[in-house]
C-alpha cells in the first residue's frame, strides 16, 4: 500500500525537461499505463513478499540529484521513458509573419563636444573701443602733419580756384550789361501789343478744312453782314 502511494506521489510530481508529440496522446494512453503500473505493483496479483522481490528483482528505481525526475526503469510504449501529467514550459502564441520587416535607424551622432570647464577663471582683455579710438588719433595726427606740409600748395591751389570763379562771374555781370544796353522798350511794347491783336483763325471753317484765306475771307463776310443788320437807316419822326 505505502508503494502504490509513494508511485501515485511520484508520477504526480514528475517533471519532464522535454516536451514532444507524446503529449498530445496522453489522454488516450494515460488509461492504459497507469492499469498496467497499478497491476504490477498492487499485492492482489502476487502475493505480498512475491510482489515485494518482483519489484527489487525487476524494477529499479532511479532518482536524479537536483530534480524531481524518478526513472522506474519501466518499458513504455513509443519511447517515452516518463509519463506527462501537464506540461511545464509556457507555449508561446503564434502570430502572422510580418510582410516587411521594420526599418530600423541609428540615432544621429551629435558632432559637437561637450568640454569640461576649466579649472582657473580666464579672463580674456577686450581693447576693441581703445583701438578705435587709437585710430581715429592717427588718422587725426596725420591730417595735421599733411596739412603743415601743404599749406602753401593748398593755400595756391585755393587762390586759383577762387581766381577762376571771380572771373566766370565778371563775365555773367558784362553780358548782363549789355543786354541792358541793347534793350528797346519802343519796340518791346509794339511787339506785345501786335501778339494781343493779332486776330486768331481756325484751320477749319463749319467742319471742313480750308485755306486761311478763305477761312478770314468768310468770317469778313459774316461780319460784315452783322454789321450790316445792326446798323440799318432807321426813320426818325
Amino acid at each position: 500500500m505505502s508503494i502504490n502511494t509513494l508511485c501515485i506521489a511520484a508520477f504526480r510530481k514528475i517533471a519532464v525537461g522535454r516536451i514532444s508529440a507524446a503529449a498530445a496522446r496522453y489522454s488516450t494512453q494515460q488509461s492504459n499505463s497507469i492499469g498496467n503500473i497499478v497491476s504490477r505493483l498492487t499485492p492482489s496479483s502476487y502475493g505480498v513478499s512475491r510482489g515485494t522481490e518482483a519489484i527489487n528483482s525487476t524494477a529499479s528505481i532511479k532518482f536524479t540529484p537536483g530534480t524531481l525526475n524518478i526513472d522506474f526503469g519501466m518499458p513504455t510504449h513509443g519511447g517515452l521513458r516518463n509519463i506527462i501529467d501537464m506540461p511545464v514550459a509556457r507555449i508561446p502564441p503564434l502570430h502572422e509573419p510580418m510582410k516587411r520587416p521594420p526599418i530600423e535607424y541609428d540615432s544621429p551622432v551629435p558632432e559637437k563636444s561637450i568640454d569640461l570647464p576649466p579649472s582657473e577663471k580666464i579672463f580674456e582683455k577686450l581693447a576693441v573701443r581703445m583701438l578705435v579710438i587709437r585710430h581715429k588719433k592717427m588718422k587725426k595726427h596725420k591730417r595735421k602733419k599733411l596739412a603743415k606740409k601743404m599749406k602753401f600748395v593748398w593755400a595756391k591751389l585755393k587762390l586759383k580756384r577762387d581766381q577762376r570763379k571771380e572771373k566766370i562771374f565778371q563775365n555773367q555781370l558784362i553780358r548782363q550789361v549789355k543786354k541792358a544796353q541793347a534793350f528797346n522798350a519802343k519796340r518791346y511794347v509794339h511787339d506785345k501789343l501786335r501778339i494781343l491783336n493779332k486776330t486768331w483763325i481756325p484751320m477749319t471753317y463749319r467742319g471742313e478744312i480750308l485755306p486761311r484765306e478763305m477761312i478770314k475771307k468768310f468770317r469778313n463776310e459774316k461780319r460784315a453782314k452783322r454789321e450790316a443788320g445792326r446798323n440799318k437807316p432807321r426813320l426818325t419822326l
